[in-house]
């Protein structure tokens, strides 16, 4: 014999935070998951691109760390390419 009866309490907080997530079926999952799998293949290559991206300019920081300053004129709009391109690498 149970020592909660859970139908019981779960009518009792039926309209209290559930944490945001519901169940479905395993046909519901699978489809969804199927459209966003990717491979291994396909995070190495966003990796690749990533790192395309960003080592030339920690590179650039590293070569330069004797200098107190950097010049950097005009850099919002190559910031936000950049962001929005790592962006899209990173969300599925």
């Amino acid at each position: 014999m149970a020592l909660v009866d859970f139908d019981k309490l779960a009518k009792q907080y039926e309209n209290t935070d559930d944490f945001g997530f519901s169940a479905v079926s395993e046909e519901e999952y699978n489809s969804v998951v199927n459209k966003t799998v990717a491979t291994a293949d396909d995070y190495k290559a966003r990796l690749q691109e990533l790192e395309k991206m960003i080592i030339p300019f920690l590179t650039k920081l590293h070569s330069t760390h004797e200098k107190a300053y950097i010049f950097w004129p005009d850099r919002k709009k190559p910031l936000e390419d950049v962001i929005e391109k790592i962006l899209n690498l990173t969300k599925i």
